[in-house]
């Protein structure tokens, strides 16, 4: 084509060589292709034996995640040789939780509160509900470098709430940066 081109070839002569040579060269897996088109039962067959096969490698490990994560049918007992080698699922308590919620002023609020549920910090309002989510994520990154000014808590100089007169900003933090929370 090169040649061609400094010979001064047409577009359309250099479409039509590219394309000949494009179905020269796809000639033979077109002609499998349409060899298992006019097979289709034979395709499907083969299709099932790999699935069968996929099912059948798969299932043991399936069903020991399932019996790890404790998903079972609510009338079967557990799987103890699987949880014997996986271990049984044990939910995790949680140090601490932010619930986030929308008050009908269309403002934006969090609360942080304990394992036990007590209420650590109110959060001010935010306009949306990503502003509220990239405070908490802030306070998660940075409880260090929370400040308290008169029971309100601040973080950059930016408000961020106020804490419950039984709540102390040590303690909140210590929460905050436990290992296990």
């Amino acid at each position: 084509l090169r040649a061609a081109f400094a010979e001064g070839i047409a577009w359309g002569d250099a479409k039509q060589q590219l394309f000949e040579r494009i179905d020269r060269e796809l000639a033979a897996p077109r002609e499998r292709y349409m060899e298992l088109m006019r097979r289709p039962a034979d395709v499907e067959a083969i299709l099932q034996r790999g699935a069968a096969k996929a099912r059948e490698r798969a299932a043991p490990f399936l069903r020991g995640l399932r019996a790890a994560v404790g998903l079972r049918p609510l009338g079967a007992r557990p799987d103890t040789a699987a949880v014997a080698r996986y271990g049984a699922a044990k939910p995790q308590a949680r140090a601490y939780e932010f619930k986030t919620w929308r008050e009908p002023d269309g403002k934006f609020y969090f609360k942080l509160v304990d394992a036990s549920g007590a209420i650590l910090l109110h959060s001010t309002s935010f306009d949306s509900p990503r502003a509220a989510g990239q405070r908490i994520a802030a306070i998660k990154l940075a409880a260090a470098q929370l400040t308290e000014r008169a029971g309100r808590l601040f973080l950059d100089g930016e408000p961020v709430g106020t804490l419950p007169d039984y709540a102390s900003l040590d303690n909140l933090r210590a929460l905050l940066t436990r290992e296990d929370a």
